[in-house]
């Protein structure tokens, strides 16, 4: 026995339809779509789409019985442990033109008809690429893309991989080439439901068979506006639920997940996380080194990433002189250096610069609840060099120092602290850590939240 995909037998025109349709599976057989769209009606519906279908597919994903993810950017970083493997693999594909099916692939199903199904699909959209590009130096690279972004996407796309029972949906509101078309191919012959957004009317996909892998939508308009970003936990407390999806509620998908990250951390936001979850959101902050005109690193301190377009706040003390930035993120080896320093407020020292959009859940600014002394909190930050630290305190009162409101709090700094997250036990950024008293012990400020919203206006 084995998993059978059956492409496209349902009609979607819309993604309204989408996020309605029933995300079925019976004994080996999983009905599954693949949408391109091109283009919009207009703005205003399109994202108004946009917000019920998060709406209807996060709460489904909450409610255990299957997977929801929505992305407006593939992001092609790959760590540069793996690249090297990378490389190899993609060097004897090219080389041999064989079958993967006897081959390790950067993700696996614990599943064996999966996992068959997903090497069988493999095959399939590399033999359709080798079709249309004959070059090997591009196969290379195409392989390399595609491995890196199955090691991104499939571990949050394909949480259970021991059970068929449970298949996901994604959603992609990016910009859609070659490369982005075949690895979302290749997610649909995995079983994953696929709507894809290109924002023009126009796309350059080269394959000469999309549309017979591909149910095609035709909008009349480009999309020229910002998408929000996915952001379950903002969507569960503050979106209405919309009744235009509320009248179906046959699609069912999602489960709770190990909670190490940012983006694994849980749903509920009306209950504390633990200590160990709140740790998980270190790799969310990050530590920066600055250079001056030479070239030479001249000060460090910490940053919290805010949306998901590569966006860091940080103390404007902290890149004050600089003319470029490394910045070091959790779980990888090379820094990412960027030259933006996007603004800055002297005053208030803040600062905010932008590297390459990353895969990281964005730590939220806490937006309405009441701050009260003796509370606790948590900070995170890189003291003295040493990445990521976690301490716990208390808020020891409330302070304004040259009509800058700030946190007083208990949990130990140091230098290198400077721009790191005071967080409440909720997950919610209420601070930038921006100054510690030497002469005193513990006793430490952080710039509070409704000046970082302030700042923040159009950001986050």
């Amino acid at each position: 026995m084995k998993l059978e995909v059956q492409m496209n037998q349902s009609q979607i025109t819309s993604l309204r339809e989408f996020a309605n349709l029933e995300n079925r599976y019976n004994n080996g057989n999983k009905p599954t779509v693949f949408v391109l769209q091109t283009g919009i009606v207009s703005e205003a519906a399109f994202l108004q789409e946009i917000q019920e279908t998060d709406r209807k597919l996060a709460d489904i994903d909450k409610s255990a019985k299957a997977w929801y993810f929505r992305t407006g950017l593939l992001d092609s970083f790959i760590e540069s442990d793996k690249r090297e493997n990378y490389l190899a693999m993609a060097e004897i594909w090219t080389a041999e033109r064989g079958s993967f099916l006897e081959r390790s692939l950067p993700f696996e199903f614990e599943n064996g008809m999966w996992n068959e199904a997903y090497k069988a699909g493999m095959n399939q959209i590399l033999e359709e690429y080798r079709k249309q590009e004959q070059n090997s130096a591009k196969m290379k690279n195409f392989l390399l893309l595609l491995f890196g972004r199955i090691s991104n996407y499939f571990p949050k796309l394909f949480k259970n991989t021991k059970i068929l029972s449970k298949f996901p949906k994604f959603v992609y509101t990016g910009v859609c080439g070659t490369g982005e078309y075949y690895f979302l191919r290749l997610l649909s012959l995995c079983g994953c439901d696929v709507y894809c957004i290109h924002p023009k009317v126009e796309t350059d996909i080269k394959s000469d068979e999309i549309s017979f892998h591909t149910q095609l939508v035709k909008g009349e308009q480009e999309f020229q506006g910002k998408i929000p970003a996915y952001n379950p936990e903002v969507i569960s407390r503050s979106m209405p639920v919309p009744t235009a999806i509320v009248q179906s509620e046959r699609t069912t998908t999602g489960r709770g997940v190990n909670l190490t990250r940012p983006d694994r951390v849980r749903q509920n936001s009306d209950s504390e996380l633990s200590y160990e979850e709140l740790a998980g959101m270190a790799s969310s902050v990050v530590m920066i080194v600055v250079y001056n005109e030479k070239k030479e690193p001249f000060a460090s301190g910490s940053g919290v990433l805010i949306n998901n377009n590569g966006y860091i706040l940080t103390n404007f003390h902290v890149v004050r002189g600089g003319v470029a930035f490394a910045v070091r993120l959790e779980e990888e080896e090379e820094p990412r250096f960027t030259t933006e320093l996007i603004k800055y407020h002297p005053e208030n020292d803040l600062a905010l610069i932008r590297i390459d959009p990353v895969n990281r859940r964005p730590i939220p600014l806490c937006s309405h609840r009441k701050l009260v002394r003796g509370q606790k909190v948590v900070a995170i930050g890189s003291p003295l060099g040493l990445f990521n630290t976690v301490s716990d305190g208390i808020i020891a009162g409330f302070r304004k120092f040259e009509q800058v409101s700030m946190v007083q709090f208990t949990a130990p700094t140091s230098h290198g602290s400077s721009g790191g997250a005071l967080l409440n036990l909720y997950g919610e950024l209420i601070g930038i850590v921006t100054a510690g008293f030497d002469d005193g012990q513990n006793l430490n400020l952080a710039v509070d939240y409704d000046t970082l919203r302030g700042f923040l206006q159009g950001f986050v």
